[in-house]
């Protein structure tokens, strides 16, 4: 069983996971003045960030934000990788869903469609209402690979990711 914790102001610790995100999602290790922008960011007006605890162990954060309305968009969920494939991230979804559903009637998030992991978690819990699709035009597509092809009301849509 897991909990959410609020983020208070224990720096070093949501800094260390905002590093090991950006190298998780992106392969990309942030500086230490990133981080310190991304937590100052995340824990600012309009935004909420919860530690992912397992007993007392922090096994990764989610952080909600507010676009427009309420604070109901998951921004990021983020599970160690270590600790992840055991549920905690459906486990979170959860706690989450009941924190907005007190003060909205929906909960958002947006997923790359290259992270079939994630987009996979988010499906298996009940994310299945299209609401926005965001698509994107490579001026480089040289530096791209077509991992899948998609239709969406339609039109045919690919997902790509960088070539290696």
């Amino acid at each position: 069983m897991i909990t959410l914790v609020k983020y208070k102001d224990e720096k070093d610790i949501i800094c260390e996971l905002i590093k090991q995100f950006w190298i998780a999602h992106n392969d990309y290790t942030p500086t230490d003045e990133e981080s310190i922008e991304d937590m100052l960011a995340w824990s600012g007006k309009g935004h909420a960030l919860y530690f992912i605890k397992k007993e007392e162990t922090i096994i990764g954060f989610v952080h909600l934000a507010s676009r427009g309305c309420e604070i109901d968009w998951i921004e990021d969920l983020f599970i160690l990788p270590q600790y992840q494939g055991n549920g905690y991230g459906s486990e979170a979804l959860k706690l989450v869903e009941d924190i907005v559903k007190e003060y909205s009637d929906s909960v958002y998030l947006e997923v790359a469609a290259r992270n079939a992991r994630a987009l996979n978690l988010y499906y298996k819990n009940g994310y299945d209402c299209l609401n926005t699709v965001t698509i994107r035009k490579d001026f480089k597509p040289e530096e791209y690979v077509v991992t899948s092809e998609e239709e969406v009301l339609g039109h045919k849509l690919v997902v790509k990711e960088y070539k290696n």
